[in-house]
This record gives structure tokens, sequence and C-alpha cells, in this order.
């Protein structure tokens, strides 16, 4: 019957993504629709997709599509009912309306803890995802707030929002903590110790490889590090040489090329490259 293949779709999407195979996974999503009809499923199988796009989400992430990371995460995080949705726990509110027959079949939905997904490693995925796409957004908005950038994350944005607003700021311990001191680095043109404030994180020992994760997230600091540091100290520049840039952030010449051509492209900074000395004008 359709109920029946609408959860094997979701498991065979879920084993592709634990495995790291990330296109078959979304694809298989996409294709099915899911998305528009999983609202008139019952709470089962909508558990059931809930959990197929948070590992797709973790998929992405490993193979460092953090847009696809974030889109697919964000509402999970957002919403502060990760347990509950992903049928992990029981959410304990003052204002639960549940009657004890209720709570009854939700106890009995709950997965085993074999199977639990780890709440740390979906939350550390979404909110390095969202601090590596937009904290160039964000420096721009801060040089310019006239000018128009793209969408930033809400859940972001109040992080971002009550950090800003605390009088002393105490070194860093839990894991959004750690995120938002990463974020300010970045601002700061810190891009090594923003690097080492995320690698650091035992969370990320919980992946299928740990090493590669960590070197992967090293490399996106210093290109997210080298657009940023552009973005926010452009303007004290008349030009910088792209060897000095490389050396800054232990890139090859060819990569920060690479980076700031495609800045200039998107219209991000106010630039050209000087062929003979090749070095950009800013």
């Amino acid at each position: 019957d359709e109920r029946a293949r609408t959860r094997v779709l979701l498991c065979h999407a879920f084993h592709h993504a634990r495995h790291e195979r990330f296109l078959e996974a979304r694809d298989m999503l996409l294709m099915s629709h899911l998305q528009d009809t999983i609202g008139f499923s019952d709470v089962s199988t909508q558990i059931l997709y809930n959990r197929a796009l948070v590992r797709v989400g973790i998929a992405a992430f490993h193979h460092g599509l953090f847009a696809e990371c974030a889109a697919a995460l964000g509402e999970m995080v957002s919403a502060n009912r990760q347990r509950e949705l992903l049928a992990q726990g029981l959410s304990s509110g003052r204002f639960s309306d549940r009657n004890p027959e209720q709570e009854k079949l939700e106890r009995r939905r709950q997965v085993p803890f074999h199977m639990h997904l780890s709440l740390d490693l979906i939350e550390a995925c979404f909110l390095v995802s969202t601090v590596l796409l937009e904290m160039p957004l964000l420096c721009a908005q801060r040089a310019d707030p006239k000018r128009r950038v793209g969408h930033m994350s809400k859940a972001l944005r109040r992080l971002i929002d009550s950090y800003d607003r605390l009088v002393f700021t105490a070194p860093a311990e839990h894991l959004r903590e750690h995120a938002m001191a990463a974020a300010h680095l970045l601002l700061d043109g810190e891009w090594q110790r923003a690097a080492e404030t995320i690698t650091s994180l035992p969370v990320w020992d919980m992946c299928s490889e740990p090493k590669a994760t960590r070197e992967m997230l090293t490399v996106r600091f210093k290109e997210e590090g080298l657009r940023t540091f552009l973005r926010a100290f452009g303007a004290a520049y008349a030009s910088v040489s792209r060897e000095r840039l490389a050396e800054r952030f232990s890139m090859a010449p060819e990569r920060v090329h690479a980076v700031v051509s495609k800045m200039m492209a998107h219209n991000e900074i106010d630039a050209a490259w000087d062929g003979p000395s090749g070095s950009i004008a800013l």
C-alpha cells in the first residue's frame, strides 16, 4: 500500500545518507515529493521522515555542502523540539496538554536508544554551517547597513544578538558558545583561532571520519575567513597582493585567485585584478 511504499523509500534514503551517499538520498527524497504530503501521514511515518531528513543534512555537512545542510536541519533546530520530532524523548514543558493516553502512545513510538541520532551533532552541523555561510553577509551588513544582503538565519541572528548583549564573555563551554565565539573571531579576521575553536569540539568524533571532517572544516574556515576579511577590512586597503593573502590564510595563490574572482563576479566586493603585479585593486 501507499504507506508501506513511503516508509520503504524513507528507510532507503536514510540508508544512503548513513553511508555518506548524499546525492542519492537527496534525489530520492526530492523526486518522491514527500515534503508536500508528509503532513497528512501518520505520526510514525512523520517521525521516520524527520529522521531521514536529519541524516541527509548530516551527510551534506560531511561533503562540505553547508547550504544544503542548513536547509535540511534549519526547521528541526529552530523548533527546539528535536527530541519529540525524532521520537528520542518527551518534551516536559509546563504547558504540555497531553493526557495520560496520549503520553502512553508517545512512549510507544520512541525509538530504541541504540538508534538515537546525536542531538549535539545535529546542532553542531547546523550552527557551523550557518556561521560559515552567513558571516560574510553579516560583515557586509555591518560595514554598510543600507546595502541589501541575502537572507540570514533567524536562529543565528538571535544567538549573535544575545551574545553581543553580554557585558562579559566568559570562555566558551557549551556548543552554542563555541559557535558564537568562532563567529566573532571570523569577524575580527582571526580565522586560525576560529577554526581551532570549532575543530577542537569532541562532537566531531561521532562522525564516520573525524579526521577528514576536521580537515574539511579547517579548509572552509580559511576560505570564509578570506571572504570575511576582504569585506570587513577591504576599505582600509588600496591594493593587496595575492601572495600576501595566500600567506595570511595558508592557501595556495591559485585558490586565493579563485575565491576572490568569485567574489568579484557576484559583486561582493568592488575590486579588480591588476594583471602585471598579481594584486587586487580595491
